[in-house]
């Protein structure tokens, strides 16, 4: 019994074994398969990253090959339009030397004729040179009478001065200071300030356009007036440096004197008394009042038209209209509205018309001069013509017209 259950006992025991070594061996052959799946799993991805990773270098490179190639086109057309532009620059440059060769040789002929006909002129004859002072005096003679030019008649007079005092001639000494005197008077006259008048005509059209009128309407509302009687500030009580009951007593006073301010100021704000003598001034609608304020902006219109015209009587009618009309339908409340007011009377007080000298005085000198000039010359050759014919007297029998013909 003993060695039955032994044995029994022995192959139990190897039976134990064999299965347990064959679990292992299972086991092992498990890992190895769980192993190699894992390892080609992980190639695969490895693959995949590889080629995804190719593949984006390839596009990556593809994408920069095609922008340095549109870089060299770029730099090529660049290149050419550069050339092109280098080459236009030098044609210019070319055109332009040329051109200002061409100017030195003007600008050097007209020096040339310059100085000739200055010769010619200063040492030409008197009538020659009574000719070209004579047409710079009929220049400042328009001047003044056409547009009132006081600047351009003297820049004028002072031409011809100059070109008298350059001649030096004795003759016209007289003609010299009859020029001189009637420059002073021209330089003696006071000029109309022709851009300040319209920069104030400007503004008074912007016053007029903007300032309150008796009756509110949307030019007034859209222009705000600055306020002129805001709201009073309280005063602040006096300090004092001694307390007790005078303390209390002056913040008291001061706190009282506040409120009493401010509720009279309120109280004033409820009505508001003020007299009208236009009464249709309070009937304005609102597209009445629009018409009435672009009526006065054509007045101030018709007023620069004769600030440029140099017509004083319609200056004056015309500002004397919009004063009437700012003085009777606006809110002289407004400071715009008492700007407005100021500006146009005045603008109605301001002169446009000046009396200006004339220079007939130099033109009778000139007239006088050439008279003089002329019947020197005509001595001259009249005392020629007589040494002349005593030295080869014609016969009596030859008519006077064909005496020039028998002296050739």
């Amino acid at each position: 019994m003993t060695d039955t259950e032994h044995s029994t006992s022995a192959s139990s025991a190897e039976s134990k074994s064999l299965s347990g070594t064959r679990q292992v061996a299972r086991g092992r052959w498990r890992g190895m398969w769980t192993a190699m799946v894992m390892l080609v799993v992980l190639a695969v991805i490895l693959g995949a990253a590889l080629y995804y990773q190719q593949r984006q270098y390839r596009d990556l490179h593809a994408d920069l090959l095609r922008q340095h190639d549109d870089s060299a086109r770029l730099a090529r057309d660049t290149q050419s339009q550069a050339a092109q532009a280098l080459a236009l620059a030098k044609q210019q440059a070319s055109q332009i030397e040329d051109l200002r060769n061409t100017l030195n040789g003007a600008n050097n002929q007209i020096q040339e004729l310059d100085q000739a006909l200055q010769m010619m002129t200063d040492s030409g004859s008197d009538l020659m040179l009574l000719n070209d002072i004579d047409r710079l005096v009929t220049i400042a003679q328009q001047q003044l009478g056409l547009g009132g030019n006081v600047a351009n008649a003297i820049v004028s007079l002072e031409a011809a001065q100059a070109q008298l005092a350059r001649a030096n001639r004795p003759s016209l000494a007289a003609l010299q200071q009859t020029l001189n005197g009637d420059l002073d008077r021209l330089r003696a006259v006071a000029t109309i300030n022709i851009p300040a008048l319209t920069a104030q005509l400007d503004r008074l059209s912007d016053l007029v356009a903007t300032a309150p009128l008796l009756v509110p309407d949307a030019a007034a509302q859209a222009a705000p007036e600055p306020a002129g009687a805001a709201y009073p500030a309280p005063e602040a009580p006096a300090h004092t440096e001694a307390p007790g009951w005078r303390h209390a007593l002056s913040r008291a006073w001061g706190w009282t004197r506040n409120t009493a301010s401010a509720l009279t100021f309120d109280l004033r704000g409820l009505f508001d008394v003020r007299r009208v003598d236009d009464t249709a001034a309070l009937l304005m609608s609102p597209d009445q009042a629009l018409r009435f304020r672009e009526g006065l902006k054509q007045r101030t219109v018709t007023a620069q038209l004769a600030l440029m015209m140099h017509q004083p009587r319609i200056w004056q009618t015309e500002l004397a209209q919009v004063a009437k009309a700012i003085d009777q339908r606006y809110d002289m409340h407004a400071e715009s509205s008492r700007q407005a007011l100021k500006l146009a009377r005045n603008l109605h007080d301001a002169p446009i018309e000046i009396q200006l000298p004339s220079v007939d005085n130099t033109l009778q000198a000139i007239a006088s001069a050439r008279d003089a000039a002329a019947a020197e010359d005509s001595q001259q050759g009249s005392g020629d013509g007589g040494a002349d014919s005593d030295d080869d007297a014609p016969p009596a029998s030859q008519s006077p017209v064909a005496a020039p013909f028998g002296k050739i």
